[in-house]
């Protein structure tokens, strides 16, 4: 693991910038200023800001915490694939969801121009740099991460796993404006 040091040190950087951007992205602007998953035309944006926080924890899990390999490995890449869709359909979403809030704020914007590019940041060094035997099934480990990765990533999941908890509660709760 030691010619690799360099890529996964940068990876836990983009994870903590990352993170930290989303932490300020997810809980000021969604939850708080604009209040999404209470907003009629932005419940559904919510929910794919839901669906992300939800699938976020195995990916932080599989790809931090433990040394995966074969169905785990490619479970990781489908994980990421999910997000990106997730992602693109929120893109296309956002313009009618914030239509009448005036759109997204420049701030927002590059919040998320920032997101998406560190998100790949954190994820292809852990993805790919692994040995293309770990992609085979035969393969099919888990393992622990060495205990500076397993560190950055529970330190990173535990939170997140309450920040999904909290969307979810959102997103299924009844609107007492339609009752």
């Amino acid at each position: 693991m030691e010619p690799l040091f360099p890529s996964l040190l940068c990876a836990v950087l983009c994870l903590v910038l990352f993170t930290t951007i989303a932490g300020v992205d997810g809980l000021y602007f969604h939850l708080y200023r604009y209040r999404l998953y209470a907003r009629p035309a932005s419940r559904y944006e919510h929910k794919l800001h839901t669906i992300n926080a939800v699938l976020f924890v195995p990916q932080v899990v599989l790809l931090f915490c433990l040394q995966v390999s074969g169905l785990w490995l490619w479970l990781s890449l489908l994980l990421f694939g999910a997000t990106v869709a997730v992602e693109v359909t929120d893109v296309l979403c956002e313009e009618a969801s914030r239509r009448d809030l005036g759109g997204l704020t420049r701030t927002e914007y590059l919040m998320h121009f920032l997101m998406a590019g560190l998100r790949f940041g954190w994820v292809m060094p852990l993805l790919f740099g692994r040995p293309s035997a770990a992609w085979s099934l035969a393969h099919t480990a888990l393992g622990w991460n060495a205990l500076w990765l397993l560190i950055a990533g529970l330190s990173i999941a535990l939170p997140a796993v309450v920040i999904a908890a909290v969307h979810v509660v959102l997103a299924v709760r009844r609107d007492p404006a339609s009752a």
